[in-house]
Parts: structure tokens; sequence; C-alpha cells
């Protein structure tokens, strides 16, 4: 899998160990549904995307707090104080990282709307699988910035992404269970209007 040197950052405060933890535990889910549904790879990717955001904004104090959309972060408004806050954030993070994150918001927001979003000349299966690849390199550079900005991680420089490195796409295991558990049978499907 990629993104393990994440699971080395430690941090003393608890809430931003937290959030480490998480984005960790949702890449790994990410890379998992890469193949398998490239569109749910994308909107978790773009929940990583937030969570990233969160934990420069308490790490450097910035005064979003942990309920800012993403948009918030890196979009100015009519609000001078909002404003200032974004000027703060955007210094923080500098141009190349504002640049990932505003990539990744982009490419998540179309992964969100599927179908509604304009097909850009393609299918909606080859569309999510472009916005899963591109999502996954540029998060890979995103949260190398972030750990060796603030975990100072030298040794990551030369990670990158790698197809190669996830794990072989399986059929979905939840579609085949019913609520209780139990594999449902051949007449289970027909009559859940599932086939």
């Amino acid at each position: 899998m990629n993104f393990e040197f994440v699971k080395r950052c430690k941090l003393e405060d608890p809430l931003l160990q937290k959030w480490y933890e998480m984005i960790s535990a949702d890449l790994e889910h990410a890379q998992r549904q890469y193949y398998r549904n490239p569109r749910e790879s994308g909107i978790l990717l773009r929940g990583v995307t937030t969570r990233i955001c969160y934990i420069y904004d308490r790490y450097y104090e910035i005064g979003f707090g942990d309920q800012a959309a993403l948009e918030e972060f890196l979009n100015y408004t009519g609000n001078e104080g909002h404003n200032v806050m974004v000027s703060r954030f955007l210094s923080v993070v500098r141009k190349e990282q504002r640049d990932r994150l505003n990539k990744l918001r982009v490419l998540g927001d179309d992964c969100i709307q599927g179908e509604a979003a304009p097909d850009q000349g393609m299918s909606l299966e080859d569309r999510m699988q472009k916005n899963a690849k591109r999502m996954m390199e540029t998060m890979m550079e995103a949260v190398k910035d972030m750990c060796q900005r603030i975990n100072k991680l030298e040794d990551i420089q030369e990670e990158c992404f790698l197809e190669d490195a996830l794990p072989e796409p399986r059929e979905p295991i939840a579609e085949e269970l019913s609520h209780t558990g139990e594999k449902k049978s051949w007449f289970g499907h027909i009559f859940s209007g599932k086939r």
C-alpha cells in the first residue's frame, strides 16, 4: 500500500494525532476502492483533503475550527475576517500546496457530482478512474508536504503513488450480505431488486 509513512507521524496533540490516524485509515480505504469504485475513492480523498486543512488550521492556530468546509480554507469571500484567515492559511501552506489542495477539491467535487457533472467527452467510469488516479498522485504530494512540514519527516521525498502497490481488486462483499450478515441466495438478490 501507498502512504505507509503517515503511520510514523506522531504528535502530542491528541486531536491532531486522531486526525492523522483517520487520514491513514481513509487513505487505506480509498486505495481499496481505487479499482472497484473509483468514484468512492475520489470522494474519500476529498474528505482527506478537508482533514489536512484541519490539521494545518489547528497546528498553526489559524482559527477556522474543525467544522469549516474545504472551500472556506481556499476561497476568499466578502467577509473581511474570513479573508484574513484565508490569507494566513495560504501563507502557511504556500502556493504549491494550495494548488494541490484546490486540485483535490475540484476533482473530488466532480466525483461527488458524478453523472450530474459535465461528462468531459468520456464515460462516467473513465472519468472517475481518471479522477481517482490524478487525486492519488496529487494526494501523495499533499500528504508528503504536510508530513515534512509538521512532522519533519525528511526521508519521504522519493515516495510516489504506485498503482502496483494497491491491493488487487475483489468483488464487493457488502452486496453479497443481507442486513443480518448472512449470504443472500440467488432468489434473495432477485427479490431485493439487485442482480
